[in-house]
């Protein structure tokens, strides 16, 4: 009896269309620190919650993830990130404020 070997197929690629959405209600002041479609990193104000930011990254560019922080909120207060890859949701983390008002909210490492 013989058996064969199939070679395995490659995985699918991973879509580099990616959309970090920011919503809760914070009230204070907040940041978002994240990956540029080139790889660098930069910061932006988040005006008002809800908020997102689309990019199509590099073909050059191994992952991407995106921090939120902010002050001057009020202790108990939310903010989720929520993170989509070719509008496939692959991750969403939620953060409360702590007892001074601040609240800091890291994504997982999405990898292409």
């Amino acid at each position: 009896m013989f058996n064969g070997c199939k070679k395995d197929d490659p995985a699918p690629a991973r879509s580099r269309d990616i959309r970090f959405e920011v919503s809760g209600n914070f009230t204070g002041k907040l940041d978002a620190t994240f990956i540029t479609a080139s790889g660098g990193a930069t910061n932006e104000d988040i005006p008002s919650l809800p908020w997102s930011k689309s990019i199509t990254y590099a073909s050059s560019v191994s992952g991407t993830t995106i921090t939120i922080g902010g002050g001057g909120g009020v202790a108990g207060q939310t903010v989720t990130v929520k993170v989509f890859a070719g509008n496939k949701e692959v991750s969403s983390t939620p953060a409360t404020a702590n007892s001074s008002g601040i609240v800091v909210v890291v994504s997982p490492t999405y990898v292409f």
